[in-house]
């Protein structure tokens, strides 16, 4: 499945009026530590943006809807999780929404090292 195909199903299950998947994504949505765990930037960004239904997949992989249907998906290519609050945040500001995980820093063991962000 490309990127674009999850985004489409995942868009389509967003909007669908089939009770069914109303029921899973307001339970999704009421309950975001059953989706990504307790703590995970997933379940906060979700806490935190009223009808947001994200879902962290594996190799990198992320999904996020809105309940009017926005939906965008991206993959980063070596696997690795680092750049994932940058994306995340930038892209919810490209819809309007401001979130409160702004500040990526980079650590050298104990020390911030760096930052990083996303530039879209």
């Amino acid at each position: 499945m490309t990127t674009r195909e999850l985004a489409t199903a995942i868009r389509n299950i967003t909007i669908s009026k089939d009770p069914v998947h109303i029921e899973v994504m307001d339970a999704a949505r009421a309950h975001p530590e059953m989706v990504a765990g307790e703590g995970r930037l997933t379940t906060r960004t979700m806490k935190s943006v009223p009808g947001l239904f994200m879902k962290e997949g594996a190799e990198a992989v992320e999904v996020a809807s809105m309940a009017d249907g926005r939906t965008l998906v991206y993959k980063i290519s070596d696997g690795s999780w680092r750049a994932f609050g940058a994306i995340m945040h930038a892209a919810l500001l490209e819809w309007g929404i401001t979130t409160t995980e702004e500040a990526f820093n980079v650590y050298g063991g104990a020390n911030i090292v760096g930052g990083m962000r996303a530039v879209l």
